[in-house]
């Protein structure tokens, strides 16, 4: 229990000292966008190399991709419809925000540090169904009904996936697996030392874009949003944990990434659909302290 809360309490130090880094003027958000591609394109894919050449995958924990997308799409079906009378635009917000987690730059670092490089496997299993429904379906499903749908727009959301470096790595990394390929040793030497830097990095990156502002005429979509958000995140991890034919890390992986924040790239995909960037951001925000408690409260929990 103390580990677990020295670890847990390390994490949130770090993203403490990035708020004073701000504070005193080292650093702003204006670095937020450079330490973001060193995590989503350097680290988090090398974490991602060496945690997989260590294991070989049971094909049926495949699943999680299945997992993964439905827990998203079917937040997002949920967010349309109850927006529905509220408008296309309405209902284009609650699409593109309702469904998303931010397991690599978030729940990667908890997952390891709590759990081992092997929760690292089935959080990225996760994740490449979350990858696909958030990034993919959510975000073409989003721009059509915030403008006219058309060939362009797929085509703009096939970008958008094919531009991820963490997607390509989950895809390039099954493939091995399911080929039973391996690294040589010294590149996994590499990428273990370049790797071990992605939670610090990480942890970085959240606290230097965590900002807490809103209009206050816009708390009660917020909290509405939000309280959809966790409703279904708590039906979702009881389901996972009593229901599914697992073991018990593989479901204890599911119900804390169930808990993980709104991706970081969601208010980018709201400000380009021209919707409300400002309640997006601080959404994703809130999110941010939920998973900063929620993760280990839960692994707490089921463990003790």
């Amino acid at each position: 229990m103390v580990e677990i809360a020295v670890k847990a309490l390390s994490l949130v130090a770090v993203v403490g000292l990035a708020l004073v880094l701000k504070r005193v003027g080292w650093a702003s958000i204006r670095d937020f966008p450079l330490v973001s591609r060193l995590v989503l394109s350097v680290t988090l894919p090398c974490a991602l190399l060496t945690s997989f050449n260590e294991y070989t995958l049971d094909t049926a924990l495949l699943s999680l991709v299945l997992i993964g997308l439905v827990a998203t799409s079917a937040q997002q079906v949920i967010g349309y419809l109850l927006a529905r009378r509220r408008g296309r635009r309405e209902q284009a917000f609650a699409v593109l925000n309702s469904g998303s987690f931010n397991i690599g730059a978030f729940g990667m670092p908890y997952l390891s540090g709590f759990m081992g490089p092997q929760a690292i496997l089935y959080a990225a299993l996760f994740d490449i169904g979350n990858a696909v429904g958030g990034a993919g379906i959510g975000y073409g499903w989003g721009m059509a009904l915030s403008r006219e749908p058309g060939r362009r727009r797929w085509r703009e959301t096939l970008r958008t996936l094919l531009g991820s470096p963490v997607l390509i790595t989950y895809l390039a990394l099954l493939a091995m697996q399911l080929l039973r390929l391996r690294l040589p040793d010294p590149v996994i030497a590499f990428t273990g030392l370049v790797g071990a830097a992605n939670p610090f990095l990480a942890m970085l990156m959240i606290g230097l874009g965590l900002e807490i502002r809103l209009d206050r005429s816009k708390y009660a979509a917020a909290a509405r949003h939000l309280a959809v958000r966790y409703a279904f995140c708590a039906v979702a991890a009881w389901a996972c944990w009593t229901l599914l034919p697992f073991g018990t890390e593989v479901r204890l992986v599911l119900v804390m990434v169930l808990f993980a924040p709104i991706a970081s790239m969601i208010a980018g995909f709201t400000g380009r659909a021209g919707l409300d960037v400002e309640l997006s951001s601080f959404m994703t925000s809130v999110s941010l302290i939920v998973g900063i408690v929620a993760m280990p409260t839960l692994y707490v929990l089921l463990t003790s």
